[in-house]
């Protein structure tokens, strides 16, 4: 009895594994929701989810490395999501004015460490106010 009981433990903590990795893998956003610990609860503003400085498990869960890379140079300009974006901030810092929210007050700032998720079709205008490097996944 005793060795089925092990030999379902371990597969229950398998399948669980491997439905976690596959939902991560197909849906980026959801992952950074998921949380690993207490010092990872992201937080929302303006609908935009940010996890500030995320641990390399939670990049390694997201499967960030293989994500593609994008580099900014200091600049200000308007953008317009056309799909749910999840990032990862491996440099630099941007602070973004979400339309909607055009007090100065309103505008918040991310930057290195930190992952955030954009949603589709949500306008904002970045200000990039040091030179950022991120990877990037596109939510199809």
């Amino acid at each position: 009895m005793g060795n089925h009981f092990l030999t379902l433990s371990l597969l229950l903590v398998t399948v669980c594994v491997c439905v976690s990795f596959i939902t991560t893998k197909l849906n980026p956003k959801e992952a950074i929701v998921s949380v690993s610990s207490d010092s990872e609860i992201p937080t929302e503003i303006h609908g935009v989810k940010i996890l500030r400085q995320a641990s390399d498990t939670k990049l390694a869960q997201l499967g960030v490395a293989s994500w593609p890379k994008w580099e900014g140079a200091p600049s200000k300009f308007p953008w317009e999501f056309k799909k749910t974006e999840t990032m990862y901030f491996m440099e630099g810092k941007v602070k973004v004015n979400v339309d909607g929210f055009n007090e100065e007050e309103e505008t918040f700032e991310i930057g290195k460490g930190d992952v955030v998720v954009f949603p589709k079709e949500m306008k904002v205008v970045w200000e990039i106010t040091e030179a950022v490097k991120k990877h990037y996944s596109l939510e199809e």
